[in-house]
């Protein structure tokens, strides 16, 4: 049987590996250096969103205002 398939969903994080614990440690480092605080709760409102999007939920919580070009360096510090 020779069958073509027209498309394949495929579902890694939070299926077939959990990448949640290393995105908390490594956003928890961030906010470290930045002096912002961090902690589950705010973490929970991280899933499901983009880096970006995490990155502008976290400094919500900054007492500095971060330029752009600022904000995607954190966001590449961040997956180091």
């Amino acid at each position: 049987m020779n069958r073509r398939y027209q498309a394949v969903i495929f579902d890694l994080d939070g299926v077939i590996v959990s990448t949640d614990h290393y995105h908390f440690q490594a956003w928890s480092e961030l906010a470290r250096q930045e002096g912002i605080a961090f902690n589950e709760q705010i973490n929970h409102r991280l899933r499901g969103v983009s880096r970006m999007e995490s990155l502008e939920i976290i400094l919500e919580k900054a007492s500095k205002r971060y330029t752009p070009v600022e904000k995607l360096e954190l966001a590449e510090r961040k997956n180091e």
